[in-house]
């Protein structure tokens, strides 16, 4: 049934428009964006003085002394006190108020949901996981997300900032191409809709697994490299592409499906409508076919991804040739990954990257067979620290690169 709106506080109007129409709204769109750009110095550098602003900017002082007194006006930026030394008075440095408002991150996966409420500091202020109701159509779908974000609003409505933007990562192929552009599939396009009536502030749907490259190149050590992969591997198997620090996307917007490069067991069907892909090796699916195939079970029943790991620790024969045949599977996708892209680092998230130590030498020793062997030696090949964190923290930054950055705005767009 339909969801009503709650009246959650809100500060509607922080994330930079992407799509500015008329000759009016690209001036004051422009205007915005270098606002903003202070506003992300501040993020980065602060407590920062005016003076540094400009310089690291290359901004005239003039011009950044009115966009950061705008933002100390608007509540975004505070003025700390300046330190007296022998020669004087300092300039007075200014600071991000973290509390200004917040942003919530919902990854929608196939199993489990998981949504975070953050500040616009960092700061994870309130966190919800539920399991994902299996068969719903678009409309019970969009439902149940809009009534999961509301609860976890209502979980924190006395104690957060308002609510600035929301992030939502879904599985699967989420962009129609049109003549021009990309456009939300109607799947999508319902969770978004649905969404946004209950919380009052826009709302970004993605792919879960380029909102969790989103994470990644927010969040963690993305800052030693500028192109790297995050693989999703969770009941499927997705990738997030990351080159020269921005999120690749792909023509229509669907670009990272590995899962589904006939790298699998040849012949064998997969749910697309083709054979032989990849993810029916190097997934949650995979090992529970392949265990199912085995004859294996756990108190009478076929065991998860979870369970078969335990299996293998234990010393299971079975259960370990059944993650050996994961890791060489994962081993042929992210040496395409490596031959395609040169990635510095391929990072693997995802809850199936909790059993890591099962798999991930083995992928290891296997690359050079699958790509050059002086590609793969150079690529770094890691477990996300953000662990089952890296859909709703991914969710998150996606936001926050639309209130920090321009990144995501079309130049074309602006000019």
């Amino acid at each position: 049934m339909p969801l009503s709106a709650t009246p959650f506080k809100t500060r509607r109007g922080l994330l930079l428009n992407d799509a500015p129409t008329s000759p009016a709204e690209r001036t004051l769109e422009k205007r915005r964006i270098r606002k903003h750009q202070v506003l992300d110095c501040i993020r980065r550098h602060g407590p920062v003085a005016r003076t540094e602003i400009a310089r690291i900017l290359s901004f005239n002082l003039p011009s950044v002394s009115n966009l950061v007194d705008e933002l100390v006006t608007d509540g975004l930026a505070v003025e700390d006190e300046a330190k007296k030394t022998p020669l004087g008075r300092r300039p007075i440095p200014v600071s991000l108020n973290n509390n200004a408002a917040c942003v919530m991150g919902v990854d929608v996966g196939k199993s489990f949901t998981i949504g975070l409420l953050m500040n616009l500091g960092g700061t994870i202020l309130g966190r919800q996981e539920s399991s994902t109701p299996q068969g719903m159509s678009q409309d019970e779908q969009g439902e149940w997300v809009a009534r999961f974000s509301r609860e976890l609003l209502e979980s924190q409505s006395d104690t957060i900032p308002p609510l600035a933007g929301v992030g939502i990562g879904l599985p699967g192929v989420l962009h129609r191409p049109d003549r021009v552009n990309s456009l939300l599939a109607p799947e999508a396009e319902v969770v978004r809709r649905l969404v946004e009536e209950v919380v009052g502030v826009p709302v970004l749907v993605e792919n879960d697994a380029r909102m969790m490259a989103h994470g990644v190149l927010w969040f963690k050590r993305s800052q030693e490299w500028k192109t790297f992969a995050v693989l999703n591997l969770g009941v499927g198997l997705g990738m997030g592409m990351v080159i020269n620090r921005d999120v690749y996307t792909g023509a229509a917007g669907n670009a990272g499906e590995i899962g589904h490069l006939p790298l699998g067991d040849p012949g064998l069907p997969c749910y697309c409508g083709a054979e032989g892909c990849l993810e029916n090796i190097a997934s949650g699916v995979g090992l529970e076919r392949m265990a199912r195939e085995a004859g294996l079970k756990l108190d009478g029943q076929l065991p998860n991804a979870r369970e078969l790991a335990v299996m293998a620790r234990e010393g299971n024969e079975e259960a370990l040739k059944i993650w050996a045949h994961f890791a060489e599977g994962l081993a042929r996708g992210i040496g395409v990954i490596i031959s395609l892209f040169n990635p510095q680092a391929v990072i693997i998230t995802g809850r199936i990257g909790q059993s890591a130590d099962l798999f991930l030498e083995q992928v290891k020793a296997q690359l050079p067979r699958y790509s050059l062997a002086p590609m793969a030696v150079d690529t770094q090949l890691l477990v996300s620290e953000l662990r089952e964190n890296a859909g709703p923290l991914g969710t998150c930054a996606c936001v926050m690169q639309h209130i920090f950055s321009a990144s995501h705005i079309p130049i074309e767009s602006i000019v």
